[in-house]
């Protein structure tokens, strides 16, 4: 028996504008039995499935975007994606070159199981017909679902997911009692003044989340106020997705068939209000243009969520980027004068003193590391067929005697990788220490006016990792790469 097992990957689609394809199951079930038959091996976290979602555009797809970057790996873990038809995996035929000769690069194969190609240049050619009756078919039914849409618009009908504050009941806005009264206070709230990054900060307090399950930012606040669904109307383009372009000319705003959340005086107090502020903001916003060129560019990290702080409007300040749009609880706003002396200083002392984390991540290894590491890459690989087969077994792929015919040969390959395994030449103390030697001059570096701001982050990026700002205490944690 062949113990070199061949892994693949399976993708599953399936879309909710086409009633005659088979269920996301029915194409597991296929896509399994093409893999036993022609010598694969599907692990269940290789099983990529975007339930309900189009496949005209790739970027909307997550757990498509997932096998991609998890086929791009170096190796590729899997050497083919198989799948039930050619349009599961894209019906538009520009972006489906694109990846197939992505992961052809990678040695990753695209097979369509209900669609076998003959080899040679032949089979391309019939692959590219199929491709470009899919993308066809696809442009006719999306025109003809819009118009379905459009029709049902017309006559008041609810065709989007339920805004917040309501539920859809046999294909109609009804109103939720949970979560109409958050409707009602958003819009008090901001008549009263209460701003939309304060709204949006006490929504995600109270533990509130989106109708998709997400925090509340500014924006999805200014969202719900300007969605004239509250007032008993069905807004709708058919067109174009409208974004955040209220005054898009192609909207329709029809009277809908459900009862209103919002009476139409506060509604409409609320958009003369919302242009008001708009109006007062606008020139501020524009009257400077940030300069991304800064020393800390990319580097500064939340202490409280994680994310990044970025340069604020005027230039002369930085702040989390989850706080700004209402997502993180805590402002991290400091000088960038400030934090660029904080990171000098702490610098000095991290590289006299040799007291400073070390993070995961290793930039700079030695010919005998790298070794050790391809070893150790090869081992992790031969224990994920262990767990393979193993899933095979349980699965009723492979029978006892096959399990264990392969359980034998791999740990036995374990065996002899183990025993080629080097141990590692450097201790963190010597690690430490040439990480001072190398880069002990950098805080006289970065005080150098002659340098530019880009020129110091390059320098900075090239041994330090992250830097963590705590605001409560202002202090910040450097972390080094190994």
């Amino acid at each position: 028996m062949n113990t070199d097992l061949k892994t693949a990957a399976a993708y599953i689609r399936v879309s909710t504008d086409n009633q005659t394809e088979l269920s996301p199951d029915s194409q597991i079930k296929v896509v399994r039995q093409y893999a036993k038959q022609h010598g694969y091996i599907i692990p269940k976290e290789f099983i990529f499935r975007d339930d309900g979602i189009s496949g005209r555009h790739a970027d909307k797809r997550p757990q498509f975007n997932l096998m991609i970057a998890t086929a791009k790996q170096k190796p590729s873990p899997f050497s083919a994606v198989l799948l039930w038809k050619f349009s599961r995996f894209a019906r538009n035929q520009e972006e489906s070159i694109f990846y197939k000769s992505m992961l052809r690069k990678n040695g990753v194969e695209v097979i369509s199981i209900s669609e076998p190609m003959v080899d040679g240049p032949f089979g391309t050619l019939i692959e590219r017909i199929i491709e470009w009756s899919d993308e066809y078919y696809s442009i006719r039914l999306s025109g003809e679902v819009k118009r379905g849409m459009t029709e049902k618009v017309e006559r008041g009908g609810a065709v989007s997911i339920p805004s917040f504050g309501y539920n859809i009941e046999n294909k109609e806005y009804v109103i939720n009692p949970d979560t109409a009264p958050f409707v009602k206070k958003i819009f008090a709230d901001y008549l009263n003044g209460v701003t939309m990054l304060k709204i949006a900060q006490n929504l995600n307090a109270l533990k509130i989340k989106t109708t998709r399950g997400n925090l509340w930012e500014n924006r999805t606040v200014e969202y719900i106020l300007r969605n004239p669904v509250y007032i008993g109307k069905i807004r709708w383009n058919p067109k174009r997705r409208t974004q955040r372009n209220y005054d898009d000319p192609d909207i329709m705003i029809v009277d809908g068939k459900h009862e209103p959340i919002v009476d139409d005086e506060t509604f409409y107090r609320v958009q003369e209000l919302l242009d008001i502020n708009k109006k007062k903001h606008l020139p501020h916003t524009h009257s400077k243009t940030v300069n991304e060129e800064y020393m800390l560019h990319g580097l500064v990290k939340c202490s409280d969520c994680g994310a990044s702080l970025s340069m604020a409007v005027k230039g002369t300040s930085l702040q989390c980027v989850n706080y700004i749009h209402g997502k993180c609880s805590k402002s991290h706003s400091i000088s960038i004068k400030k934090l660029n002396e904080m990171v000098i200083t702490s610098l000095d002392n991290m590289l006299r003193t040799g007291i400073f984390p070390l993070s995961v991540r290793n930039v700079n290894k030695t010919n005998s590391e790298e070794t050790e590491i391809d070893i150790n890459n090869l081992i992790a690989k031969e224990e994920q067929k262990l767990r393979r087969i193993k899933e095979a077994f349980e699965d009723g792929i492979y029978t006892l005697e096959e399990y264990k015919e392969s359980k034998l040969a791999i740990d036995s390959q374990i065996e002899m990788l183990k025993k080629k395994c080097i141990k590692p030449q450097n201790s963190e103390k010597q690690l430490r220490k040439k990480l001072i030697e190398k880069y002990k001059n950098v805080p006289i570096q970065l005080r150098n006016n002659k340098l530019s701001e880009a020129e110091k982050n390059d320098l900075l990026r090239s041994f330090v990792d992250k830097i963590v700002f705590n605001r409560e205490n202002t202090s910040i944690q450097i972390y080094f790469y190994t």
